[in-house]
């Protein structure tokens, strides 16, 4: 696998975005979380596609939508009466289906360029996912590891909107979409 330099050096910046400030998601913060960052990323991308319907092909934008509505609904079956090793694999379905959409995104043709205020909720998403990930792992500890190159992509929309800083933050902006 031949990785540019920039992905290379994108990835301990990224792998910092994995715990943000050590704090970690509650079991009832993932739940709500995950069924957050599938609706938001899937309103974000509505709006996208209604500003500006060129940018996303066609066919790109429902593969995306149909990821994002399968994450919507394993969010769904999330509860807090869950055993926490069944709820951490339905939170590591819901995070490969958003890390899809992430690495979709941040690939051409997109390339990450969504326009403002729409990259905020991309960047919202990014943040996000690693929390999600932080869960899985405290249950699962065999899950699998991130991909290189979904850090350099998650790294890569988060610095196209970096007034999104926290997961609070985050999570806010993807509410606003949530509703969309």
């Amino acid at each position: 696998m031949d990785l540019s330099r920039r992905a290379i050096l994108g990835v301990p910046l990224a792998a910092t975005l994995t715990s943000c400030a050590g704090i970690a998601l509650t079991p009832t913060q993932i739940i709500t979380a995950a069924g957050t960052v599938a609706k938001g990323l899937a309103g974000a991308l509505t709006q996208v596609a209604s500003v500006d319907p060129n940018l996303i092909p066609a066919g790109m934008l429902a593969t995306l939508q149909s990821d994002l509505t399968l994450a919507q609904g394993a969010a769904s079956s999330l509860s807090t009466s869950l055993p926490a090793t069944s709820g951490a694999s339905i939170a590591q379905t819901i995070d490969g289906y958003i890390n899809a959409v992430l690495n979709t995104l941040a690939a051409p043709p997109v390339n990450g360029l969504i326009p403002a205020p729409f990259n905020m909720a991309i960047a919202a998403a990014a943040l996000v996912v690693p929390e999600i990930e932080a869960f899985v792992n405290q249950y699962l500890p065999t899950a699998s590891a991130v991909a290189p190159a979904t850090y350099a992509a998650r790294l890569q929309l988060v610095q196209a909107a970096p007034q999104v800083g926290t997961v609070d933050q985050a999570l806010a902006i993807l509410k606003g979409y949530a509703g969309s």
